[in-house]
């Protein structure tokens, strides 16, 4: 009988409350301050315009039911910001994303962010073997506006494609969000005034 009161003491120890794990402010700054609904237009060094729609941002927690004996104490987090582009340029990447998960509190979350099938992530933090986050300056001819410390991404050098498309390169800013972004064959797209 003792054997199977403890037993079952430790079943319902697996049972109870959890820790909700939360973004820091850092974190949050990678979703910049974009409002649903708003339209984003980049005009290219060719002539061309593209816009992309600011989509409802989604964030939910896993493990809500507080299994500790399956999935652990923790609720992890899942952030996401989708900018959809008017005109895709990868049929199965068609959105620019920018994804944070976070697992443990103390922890830096994982940030993935893929531009039309483009991906770079924050996985050197945790030993990735090709991606980490640079920073270089970058000056909009669209605004004059210059970035002194943007983050760029760059296929082949911290950044994976994983589609078909066109996307070579993308800056990404914490406060404005994405910049500038280049295409194979040179057409570089930025960011106009809003």
């Amino acid at each position: 009988m003792k054997t199977l009161l403890s037993v079952f003491s430790f079943l319902l120890g697996g049972c109870g409350t959890c820790q909700e794990v939360t973004l820091s402010a850092e974190e949050r700054a990678w979703f910049a301050t974009y409002t649903e609904g708003t339209r984003l237009t980049f005009r290219s060094n060719q002539g061309r315009t593209a816009t992309a729609t600011v989509l409802p941002r989604q964030e939910w927690h896993e493990n809500t039911n507080c299994n500790k004996l399956e999935a652990g104490p923790y609720q992890p987090i899942f952030s996401q910001l989708v900018l959809r582009p008017a005109l895709p340029y990868d049929a199965q990447h068609r959105d620019f994303v920018v994804n944070i998960r976070k697992h443990k509190p103390g922890r830096a979350g994982w940030l993935t962010l893929n531009v039309a099938g483009l991906e770079g992530d924050s996985a050197a933090l945790a030993g990735g073997p090709l991606a980490r986050l640079v920073r270089q300056s970058c000056t909009l001819s669209t605004t004059g506006k210059t970035y002194p410390a943007a983050y760029v991404f760059r296929q082949g050098q911290n950044a994976t494609q994983r589609g078909t498309g066109p996307v070579r390169a993308f800056f990404w800013d914490k406060h404005d969000g994405l910049i500038r972004y280049e295409l194979a064959g040179g057409e570089i797209f930025e960011l106009a005034a809003q």
